[in-house]
């Protein structure tokens, strides 16, 4: 994941041995985290309402999960990703039986985005064409690579690639379209179209795209965008892949956030809530004819630590938890919840909040600009936000933001309660009464 220069991202250069490190106190350094509870060192906890960045989803601190990855651990620790081991197999049986049936070949990566490069890789393999298609804003990952497949400028230290070819998302044209949510979808599959046929549509390997797209604020595709897009595909032998990084295993309240929209893609693309964040693991899964292909040609891809078993197995843990406690239905029925109360913000406060949208537990509320309290200068969305989740910090109770930071974006786990939920909406509405 990409941060600002302020951002809890860039704490990854972390600070043993370095001068710097007074900056990490017992108020910013976290010692533990139990169901959406963090611990600081300085004994303040702290309720986590984005699953920290989207991983969350089961719960952490489940003693069954890691007992099944000290299980495995002991038996097996590490083998070879090139090589068939049972917890991979067994892996794969359980991912079949919550896939959409045409999907049934999965490789496994490490994370999110190593899992998307594996998928533009195979599809440039089976197509013999080179360029992939995304939409703006959107985000698929942080590699060299990747990052040219989101919908922002490369790093100044990056490598801009002339393949990856941008669109403008629903998000992108909803001022164009009205604010109509249907008819900015209806433009983005126009000028995806207009852009294949400009750069040569014979050229195109792959279009990625999100079930929901959540930098751009919980923007769930419209029905009609992802039939079009599917018929779009299929007219110029395109490879469509869905990325399910953020959207999969529940979020939306569907196994797959394809799922909850309508779209039917070659391949997803999964990580995050795959093993609710208890061990990195990715995946891409291919429709049956794809993976037929590549496995009677080849397809030389892979990383050392791809498919680890410890990660297999955390998986597996992660994916009877869904099953067994019907946590996916949970999300979906917490979601309704959650966005009725939203919805009931929107009218206590019209000037104030602008819309609520997503699906299951990833939903968004944006704000409108206005005035400033006991003044007459104008508030821009963002600023809005930022008093909002400023005073929700203060509350102990951490949030984020659209990419654009117009937006609150909420993605709990699905344990969320609604004595948690009820808490939440109280510090909400007093923050929007003063904003």
């Amino acid at each position: 994941m990409r941060g600002r220069a302020d951002s809890p991202f860039h704490l990854n250069l972390w600070y043993a041995g370095d001068p710097d490190s007074r900056r990490a106190t017992r108020a910013n350094t976290f010692i533990r985290s139990r169901g959406m509870t963090l611990t600081r060192a300085d004994g303040v906890t702290v309720e986590d309402w984005f699953g920290q960045y989207f991983v969350n989803n089961i719960g952490a601190g489940r003693d069954d999960v890691a007992r099944a990855m000290a299980t495995q651990a002991r038996r097996m620790s590490w083998v070879s990703p090139s090589v068939f081991a049972d917890v991979r197999l067994a892996l794969t049986k359980d991912l079949l039986s919550v896939l959409p049936r045409h999907l049934t070949t999965p490789q496994f990566g490490i994370g999110g985005s190593d899992s998307i490069e594996n998928a533009c890789r195979a599809a440039r393999l089976v197509t013999g064409r080179k360029r992939v298609l995304t939409f703006t804003p959107c985000y698929h990952g942080d590699t060299m690579t990747v990052e040219n497949l989101c919908g922002f400028p490369v790093t100044r230290h990056g490598d801009p690639r002339p393949w990856a070819i941008k669109s403008p998302s629903a998000h992108a044209l909803r001022k164009e379209a009205g604010g109509d949510w249907e008819r900015a979808g209806a433009l983005a599959l126009e000028r995806a179209e207009r852009t294949l046929r400009r750069h040569g549509a014979k050229t195109f390997a792959a279009v990625i795209v999100e079930p929901v797209m959540w930098n751009s604020g919980a923007v769930a595709l419209t029905r009609t965008l992802a039939r079009g897009l599917r018929s779009l595909c299929d007219r110029h032998g395109i490879k469509l892949i869905a990325d399910e990084v953020v959207t999969g295993f529940g979020r939306t309240g569907r196994w797959f956030g394809s799922q909850s929209v309508g779209l039917v893609p070659d391949a997803i693309v999964c990580a995050k809530g795959m093993t609710g964040g208890y061990a990195p693991l990715g995946a891409v899964v291919f429709e049956r004819s794809w993976g037929a292909w590549l496995r009677r040609h080849g397809f030389n891809h892979g990383l050392t630590f791809g498919g680890h078993p410890v990660s297999c197995a955390a998986a597996r843990a992660t994916i009877r938890l869904l099953k067994e406690e019907r946590l996916v239905e949970r999300a979906l029925t917490m979601g309704r919840l959650l966005r009725d109360r939203f919805e009931g913000l929107r009218r206590a406060h019209p000037d104030r909040v602008a819309e609520v949208r997503g699906r299951g537990l990833l939903l968004a509320m944006e704000l409108a600009p206005g005035r400033a309290p006991r003044s007459s200068r104008r508030m821009t969305a963002a600023q809005r936000v930022a008093s909002i989740t400023g005073a929700a910090s203060r509350a102990r109770i951490q949030l984020t933001t659209s990419g654009d930071g117009a937006a609150i974006l909420l993605m709990p786990a699905f344990i969320v309660t609604q004595r948690q939920i009820d808490r939440l909406l109280d510090v909400l509405d007093g923050a929007l009464h003063h904003v």
